[in-house]
């Protein structure tokens, strides 16, 4: 497979693109300009404690306040969990890990969190107590980030946790021999750096890498361990690579063929990184020097218009419908324009089928997360329901975020759940919109009309003369005067006569404006 990393930056954006075989698969984008982003290492003070939901709030120095469960509380001369209960009853040597830096520190904290029990929260911390926490979901929507005392710093084949102790190897190295020479390695570490995990990127890698990146690590967390006494709480102590250099270390360089930027600084800084980290992939960075934007050239701008979009076409012509809310992704699946074979169940199993590939592209290419519904079309045969499962659990295997098919409710809905750390394309992209607020979904013509003429008569109720004006777009404007034929229960002649429409090609058509004169 031909893997290529494309990376646009503008106006203080930046914008990565996946591509496998020619296919875009990821979409990840970065405002420069955002405070607080997953990975950053915070000195926060506790602002509210709420007992009933056994969690708290703390100032992180932002505008809302980031949240805190008391699973992902540790204080300082508290242990943190055993390996054995921190993997859920795998051996310490096995964490169940993915297959990148995100997915890979979030295990290592889900482990933590599993196994974390103590007193309530309310008896361990007080209001106005400082804590280093770290970021692990970005502010959307109406909440503020979540937090975690968990720190895990991800490196180029290592994750290292400061409060651990343990060593273990992503399950995602199959190769029993490659394992065993992972472990050698980890265990001939210092006992006192503290625990690490071996990323997927560390198979085939040398024991000089491993030690390196253990040294960078152990190094990174005593600077930041140095802040803490002399920095005022909020305050940044720890800010995580930036997107580029992000899906520079993160990058799988086994299958990546090239990275291609179009920024000259950014050039430089992915060249100066990766001699450090990688010199074997600094000779596949390029630089685009074209007239056309990278994006445009290579197609990318047409995708991301696609992945804005609610509706995707099948090949069959069937479609999908993604969905987004802020506490779930619906997906609707249906036969559209294909009406297959003779057999209506055949063309119910190939629609389902491209479907269920189509909807893990989509998934990792919005980088949509939390609870997702899907409505397959129904299908009465439990083999051709298997099947589609069984397909999409296939597709869902290239994706480097976690996800878990839960299963078929009672109601034939399939249930699955996707980690949601950061904002995906859409919300990175798009913002409420201004005239329907966010239902998706305008008043009609007539309906907005009829509103106009209800104002009209609050209005004009007081004064039985003078002249009333409504001033709206031209759409609404034809409506209104069609409904003064029939707007007999809703104002008399009189009003009619006193009443004049004028037509605004600027107004919106879900808004008007009525004077009296």
């Amino acid at each position: 497979m031909s893997i290529e990393l494309l990376v646009s930056r503008a106006g203080g954006r930046t914008c990565t693109a996946l591509r496998e075989d020619g296919v875009t698969v990821e979409l990840r984008v970065e405002d420069e300009r955002a405070a607080l982003a997953v990975g950053h290492i915070v000195k926060a003070r506790v602002s509210k404690i709420l007992p009933g939901i056994q969690s708290a709030f703390l100032d992180v120095g932002q505008d809302r306040d980031a949240f805190l469960h008391a699973t992902d509380l540790l204080l300082p001369g508290e242990a943190a969990p055993p390996p054995l209960l921190a993997f859920g009853g795998a051996s310490a040597s096995e964490p169940d890990v993915g297959a990148e830096g995100d997915a890979e520190t979030l295990a290592m904290r889900r482990s933590y969190r599993e196994a974390s029990a103590g007193p309530p929260i309310q008896d361990r911390l007080k209001e106005g107590r400082e804590l280093v926490v770290q970021v692990v979901r970005e502010a959307f929507g109406g909440k503020g980030p979540r937090v975690t005392c968990f720190i895990a710093l991800p490196g180029r084949y290592l994750v290292h946790a400061p409060q651990a102790s343990f060593r273990g190897v992503s399950r995602r190295i199959h190769d029993p021999k490659e394992r065993q020479r992972l472990r050698d390695i980890l265990a001939a570490l210092p006992e006192s750096s503290g625990g690490f995990i071996v990323r997927t990127a560390g198979a085939g890698a040398e024991a000089s890498a491993f030690q390196a990146d253990a040294r960078f690590l152990v190094e990174t967390w005593t600077t930041i361990e140095s802040k803490v006494g002399r920095s005022p709480a909020p305050s940044l102590l720890h800010a995580d690579l930036d997107l580029f250099l992000r899906s520079l270390r993160d990058a799988p360089i086994v299958s990546l063929g090239r990275v291609v930027v179009d920024d000259e600084r950014m050039h430089r800084a992915g060249r100066d990184y990766l001699h450090e980290i990688d010199p074997q992939l600094a000779s596949r960075l390029q630089l685009h020097l074209g007239s056309e934007s990278l994006f445009d050239a290579a197609g990318v701008s047409q995708d991301i218009e696609k992945a804005l979009r609610p509706r995707v076409w099948l090949n069959s012509g069937g479609t999908i419908v993604i969905e987004q809310t802020e506490a779930l992704v619906s997906i609707d699946v249906n036969t559209g324009k294909f009406v297959g074979a003779r057999r209506p169940e055949e063309t119910v199993l190939r629609t389902n089928l491209e479907a269920a590939e189509e909807i893990a592209h989509q998934l990792r290419l919005r980088d949509l997360g939390g609870i997702i519904v899907v409505d397959f079309i129904d299908m009465d045969r439990p083999e051709h329901r298997h099947l589609v499962i069984e397909a999409l659990e296939n597709a869902l295997q290239r994706d480097r975020s976690r996800t878990k098919v839960v299963g078929l409710s009672e109601l034939g809905l399939l249930q699955l759940t996707r980690k949601r750390t950061r904002l995906g394309i859409g919300a990175a992209l798009t913002r409420e919109c201004v005239s329907c607020s966010g239902t998706g979904r305008m008043k009609t013509l007539e309906t907005v009309a009829y509103d106009a003429l209800f104002e009209v008569r609050r209005v004009a109720s007081s004064f039985t003369t003078g002249e009333v004006t409504v001033r709206t777009h031209p759409d609404v404007a034809r409506a209104l005067r069609l409904a003064l034929q029939t707007a007999a229960p809703i104002v008399d002649a009189s009003l009619v006569e006193r009443l004049r429409v004028l037509d605004d090609p600027e107004a919106r058509v879900d808004q008007f404006d009525v004077k009296l004169s």
